[in-house]
């Protein structure tokens, strides 16, 4: 069986943090650092990372206060902006209980409100020996102990997605679809986290659709890039999923106005029991 793949971002400040982890991981991790083995001679960056995102395991990113910026007139420690993009493209590629955040203790680091649902690990950057790599001893076990409650991903898997062909879907549009796009466009000028996923189903209580037909309609519009699957957080940190019209998905609505218009008419619920009933006369 063979060891975890595990890729270490960082800025280049935070370099010699990257190799006091990959020390510690040296017998129970197969890792990359960002610098070796990542970019390729004459090749774009971003793809090289995309391509890595998908070959490995696992993924570590060290949020380190390196760079000072000004919010709300208030002078904040920030994470450099790469570091935090790279974040993302793992957990978009092998998800986020696979990406780890290690950062040193007793910083005030400002953490983009997107990433507020995941719990770093953090070490203690002032050792008075100044023994980098035995301050990481604690992240490093912690981070062990998920490799093994994760296991191994199937790479060949996570590298190929199949896709819906999105030409196809236009000509398959169901009714239920175009209500589901009718309904997220109601939030694109009012909501910039999009529709609540309760919300949006809640709206389809208007409709004689059953609930399997709803998320199929949800499934086959985010596969399709009409809508996308969003994961906010509350104003206490609660996490929920949103979702919300692409371009694409705008346009898609655009060139079906007059479909859009048909089906949300007075059309909802013509079952008997949501017609009012006139009393009987009497003679």
């Amino acid at each position: 069986m063979r060891k975890p793949r595990v890729f270490i971002g960082s800025s280049v400040e935070s370099l010699p943090i990257a190799d006091a982890i990959a020390e510690n991981l040296e017998f129970d991790a197969e890792v990359t650092i960002w610098r070796n083995g990542t970019f390729n001679l004459s090749s774009n960056a971003l793809d090289d990372l995309i391509s890595k995102a998908k070959s490995v395991d696992f993924s570590i990113f060290i949020f380190s206060p390196d760079d000072l910026t000004i919010m709300k007139s208030r002078e904040k420690y920030a994470v450099r902006d790469n570091v935090v993009f790279e974040l993302g493209l793992f957990i978009g590629a092998i998800g986020k209980n696979r990406c780890f955040i290690v950062k040193p203790r007793d910083v005030d680091l400002h953490f983009p409100s997107d990433l507020l649902g995941i719990t770093p690990t953090d070490f203690d950057a002032n050792r008075s020996d100044e023994d980098l790599a035995s301050s990481l001893n604690y992240s490093a076990t912690q981070i062990k102990r998920a490799f093994k409650a994760q296991g191994l991903l199937e790479l060949d898997s996570v590298q190929e997605k199949p896709r819906i062909d999105v030409n196809a879907q236009l000509a398959t549009l169901t009714d239920t679809d175009m209500i589901a796009l009718s309904v997220l466009l109601e939030s694109v000028n009012s909501d910039v986290d999009g529709c609540a996923s309760w919300d949006l189903y809640n709206r389809f209580n208007n409709y004689d659709f059953s609930s399997a037909q709803v998320n199929l309609a949800v499934i086959k519009l985010t596969r399709s890039g009409m809508i996308e699957k969003l994961n906010t957080s509350d104003f206490n940190g609660n996490e929920y999923f949103s979702y919300k019209l692409t371009e694409y998905g705008i346009d898609v609505c655009l060139s079906n106005q007059n479909r859009i218009e048909t089906l949300i008419a007075p059309k909802k619920r013509q079952s008997g029991r949501d017609v009012p009933q006139q009393p009987p006369v009497r003679s």
